[in-house]
């Protein structure tokens, strides 16, 4: 098997990337995907510009979330709409971030049936931005 060694620019990329950056969403992405869930799910007790400020520190949260667990090669397929993975992949890959992130995500004051929604919703809104042809802006939710 041959060695495949790194450029020293190579290396400054992965050393800044994974020293400086903490999320790949942009604002805009984040709130149009703040502004999906604001339309499929209902926090009980909170008036609607409430929620919209919610769901973008969740999205913002779960951006970084994801942003420390998967390379930043496949997680920025979100950005790509050229480029992706398959559907068969997608569903495998939701499964297996289910399983792992699904702790990790916690809305102080919010019922963990609500939670729950908004992480399984939130996580097919990203994997199918991952797909090809697929972006977070245009993709309906």
């Amino acid at each position: 098997m041959t060695a495949i060694v790194l450029t020293e620019e190579q290396r400054e990329i992965i050393r800044r990337d994974m020293d400086s950056q903490i999320e790949m969403l942009s604002d805009e992405e984040v709130e149009a995907l703040a502004s999906k869930l604001n339309k499929k799910i209902d926090i009980p007790f909170i008036p609607e510009g409430t929620e919209q400020v919610i769901f973008v520190k969740t999205v913002k949260q779960f951006d970084r979330m994801l942003y420390q667990s998967l390379p930043n090669e496949l997680y920025g397929l979100v950005k790509n709409a050229s480029a992706g993975i398959s559907e068969k992949d997608a569903e495998a890959l939701k499964l297996v971030l289910g399983t792992r992130l699904n702790n990790r995500l916690d809305i102080p004051y919010v019922p963990e049936w609500v939670e729950q929604e908004i992480f399984e919703l939130l996580l097919d809104l990203i994997v199918k931005a991952m797909r090809k042809k697929y972006s977070i802006i245009d993709q309906t939710a």
